[in-house]
């Protein structure tokens, strides 16, 4: 297997696992979205796919809230603040996202989005 290969099957196993833990709850919609648009670009997978798009959007729509490793840096009481928010922001790109989610785990669980050899 080429390196190349090896990326771009890491980059698809990675986006169907995003997807599965958004589904299952395991992750937020927010984390996940990031998560997504990140492993996307090395996926070989098109860009402009209607299943993908979404998740750019929510990415787009919450790159200034805090989540992750990102959190350690603020302020606990800034963070309390911006609690409203980001519960309110979690909701829409829970509603938002989730039939995008069920569409890429559908695709990769029948083989559509090949995850192991190209």
């Amino acid at each position: 297997m080429s390196w190349n290969e090896s990326e771009i099957l890491k980059a698809r196993q990675a986006i169907f696992g995003a997807a599965q833990d958004m589904l299952a709850r395991r992750l937020t919609y927010i984390e996940g979205a990031r998560k997504i648009v990140a492993a996307w670009w090395d996926s070989s997978l098109d860009e402009w796919d209607a299943d993908f798009l979404p998740f750019v959007g929510i990415a787009s729509e919450t790159e200034v809230l805090p989540f992750g490793e990102m959190r350690a840096y603020w302020q606990p009481a800034a963070l309390d603040a911006l609690q409203p928010e980001i519960d309110r922001m979690e909701a829409w790109a829970r509603r938002f996202g989730e039939p995008y989610c069920r569409n890429l785990v559908a695709r990769f669980s029948s083989g559509q989005i090949k995850v192991e050899k190209l």
